[in-house]
Order: C-alpha cells, then structure tokens, then sequence
C-alpha cells in the first residue's frame, strides 16, 4: 500500500494532518505552531518551547519524566524551533514503537497523546513562571546552542550574510535570538511567550504511524477546543527578498587561519522547481560547476557550494578561501553563474541535477521525520502534491528555464569573513 495522506481543519486555526505507510513500526506526533519572526519574542519562545519536553506538571522533574519514558519502550518527547523565511516555528514531538509492538499490547499511543498534551498544556510552572531549575538548565542550553553556531565559522558566515541581506525583515533574525537577548530573559516572560504562541498562533497536527486510529484526532479536538483561540491570523509564507540596487559588501576581520566569503543573490522568479534546479547545475551537487572548476580545476577553494532559500527566493554561495583568492574566486563564481545564464548547461549537468532530485525525494517515507519535513514544505506552499507528482514537476524542467531562472538573479550582498593582518 502506497503512503496515504489526509488533512482536515480541525479547529478554524488547528489543522490536522495523518500520514499512513505500512512499513512504518512507530507512531510520531508533532503540534507545530507558526509566527512571524520577532526580535522581542524569538529567543523567549525558543527558551519556552525547549523547556516543555524536559518537564511538566505531572512530573515536576527530568529524571521524573525521563523515568516515565523508559517504561514506555524508550518514548521520545522533543521540542523546540526552527525557522522558515520571515516565520519561527515552536514544535514539541513525541514519538515510540506502536502498540501491536509492545510485549503485553500495552496502550502506547494512548500514552503518547496523554503525556504530549500534558507537556503542552500543563507545563511545568509555579506563580506564571517556569520552575527556576528547569529554566536556567535550558536557558544555559540555548545559549550554547548560540554559541556554537558563532564557533562554527561557515555557519556564523552565512548568518552575517544572511542579517545583511534581509536588513529589516524577520528573515535577518536567528529562530535562536541572540545571545544578549537569551541572557535577559526570565521565567515569567518566558512563561507568557509561551501562552502567546498557544493563544494566539496557527498551529497544524501531524500523526505519522501505520494505520489510522480516530482517537488521536479525537482527542487533540477536545483538548484544544478548551483553549481560547480568537482571531487567529492566516499567513502568507513566500516573503520574498528585494534585492538591493547596489550590491551590498560587508568585511568582518577575525582571527580565523581561513577567509569565508558568502555571496547572496536575490530573484524574482517564482518557480522553485527551476530555481532549485538551477542551484543543483551551479552548486548544489559535487558535480556542479562551482565544486568541479572553481574548487578542482583552479583550487581557488577549500569548498564552494550553493543553497537555495526558496521562501526568500534568495540563492547562497558560500566558500572557503584564502585571502589572496578572495577575488579570484569572487569573478570565478560570477564567471560560473554568467555561464548558466548563457545557456551553458550541459546534458549531464542537466541530468545529474534531476537525480538529485530524484535521490533526495526518493528518500522522503525512509523516516517519519522524513515525512513530517515534506508535509510541512506543503503546508508552508499550500500544495499537497503526492512525491511522483512533484518528482514530474522536475523532471519536466527544461534548460531554458533554468537558464531564464539563472538569468533572474541579481547579486545583492558580499559578505567576507577575512583573517586578521596578523593571521594572514
């Protein structure tokens, strides 16, 4: 039996989603909310949604919970953000082996609804505050989850690149905040962050298991239809990035043994498919132009490869370089691009670009993570076509149209993170 997918409304503002495949030999849920990206309100809801897996009011401590989990064959609960376009997104997921799977049938996904909505709805909390314990472990997580994105270099690079491309729109923000909001931040106004996104967000239901099983929408309907949601608002999420009318170039010396430079470009084509294409062709493969002439051929690189924001139409190419080649590669990169929008684009490029395609949607049902991460791009889309579908979408792209999508783009930012004199 092929993978079978539903979504119904479950509330005006709830929606609810079921993703059956019966290979499957675990049932996983997840509750995932949507706002726009704030500076005030990132790192409080990321603190927030982080805290509701590690506690809650039935059991008031990590080792409780943690207690309880092992008894229900090693249960998974997590929670926490992430980050699309303009938009944050708190999740909380939980996640064990179905019940026909358990030694004595115990009831499992009875299990696994109670203790999700306990976690999300009962947290652990005192006087409108998170418990001090609980909140400064989590507070002290989070920031050195920030931290060691600025330890990683080609990460922080593509943030800094990132904040200057989308100077003034959420998209420049990390889903993290940052490290000077996180110290700031308290347990009550943590707390109430936490309410906001319950009270106040769009929020979708997704149920990856094997067979159908009414009682889980059945129960979520009850649950949260005793919370006051009014005036929930709709989003729009394709925010796309203007480009800016003179390319934009930042240097940021550090002491690091080697340069990053990330190059931002802005589009106005709306169609991913060509888009996303085109980025395997310049350097989103190892057989891209980008990783065979300018890292191989010239050594201009340590690496050089590209990425495609499809909710910005924004493309990244990002590099590693030595300082003397920082413009050598820039031109070579350009000269890569310029190629493209010429036409240069081979069959193999052509094909090798469609089988990574085909490789990377071929492999979407190998987890129920998997699953979880397609049917949320289709809700971020509003297009719920089946993987065939959209794997044809692909494959009827043609060169002209990854040329013309190539041929859209416009350098908008430089961001160069160059070795101090003295490293150099």
């Amino acid at each position: 039996m092929p993978v079978s997918y539903s979504r119904v409304q479950l509330t005006d503002s709830i929606g609810y989603s079921e993703i059956l495949d019966t290979k499957l030999k675990t049932n996983t849920i997840r509750i995932q909310f949507f706002q726009p990206m704030k500076k005030d309100m990132a790192a409080k809801t990321a603190l927030a949604f982080s805290l509701l897996s590690v506690s809650n009011a039935k059991y008031p401590s990590m080792e409780a919970l943690a207690e309880k989990m092992d008894t229900l064959y090693g249960m998974s609960l997590s929670s926490g953000v992430s980050k699309f376009g303009d938009f944050q997104s708190p999740s909380i997921t939980i996640s064990t082996i179905a019940d026909r799977y358990a030694l004595h049938q115990e009831p499992l996904l009875q299990e696994m609804l109670d203790l999700l909505l306990t976690s999300l709805l009962q947290p652990n909390c005192k006087d409108g505050c998170f418990t001090d314990f609980e909140f400064q472990i989590k507070q002290k997580d989070l920031l050195d989850t920030i931290e060691a994105e600025i330890n990683e270099k080609r990460a922080y690079a593509t943030a800094q690149a990132l904040e200057t491309a989308f100077q003034n729109e959420p998209a420049a923000l990390s889903c993290y905040g940052k490290k000077e909001d996180v110290e700031q931040l308290d347990s009550r106004s943590t707390y109430e962050a936490y309410l906001y996104v319950l009270h106040h967000t769009p929020a979708e239901i997704y149920f990856v298991g094997a067979e159908s099983n009414p009682r889980v929408k059945e129960t979520f309907l009850q649950a949260l239809s005793q919370i006051k949601r009014d005036e929930i608002p709709t989003y729009q999420f394709l925010t796309p990035s203007p480009a800016k009318t003179e390319p934009e170039t930042v240097i940021e010396p550090l002491p690091v043994n080697q340069s990053k430079m990330v190059l931002a470009f802005k589009s106005n084509c709306s169609n991913r498919y060509a888009m996303q294409l085109m980025n395997y062709v310049l350097g989103g493969m190892p057989s891209s132009k980008l990783f065979t002439n300018v890292r191989e051929t010239l050594s201009l690189c340590y690496y050089c490869s590209s990425s495609y924001l499809a909710a910005k139409q924004t493309l990244i190419v990002s590099s590693g370089v030595e300082h003397d080649n920082l413009e050598k590669a820039k031109t070579e990169i350009l000269r890569q691009l310029t190629a493209i929008q010429e036409g240069n684009i081979t069959d193999t490029e052509l094909a090798s670009a469609k089988m990574s395609v085909y490789n990377t949607l071929n492999g979407i049902g190998d987890t129920p993570s998997s699953y979880l991460s397609w049917y949320q791009g289709c809700y971020y889309w509003n297009e719920y076509p089946k993987i065939e579908e959209s794997l044809q979408r692909y494959t009827d792209i043609t060169k002209e149209e990854i040329q013309n999508a190539a041929r859209s783009l416009v350098l908008d930012t430089v961001y160069i993170m160059d070795t101090k004199e003295e490293e150099a």
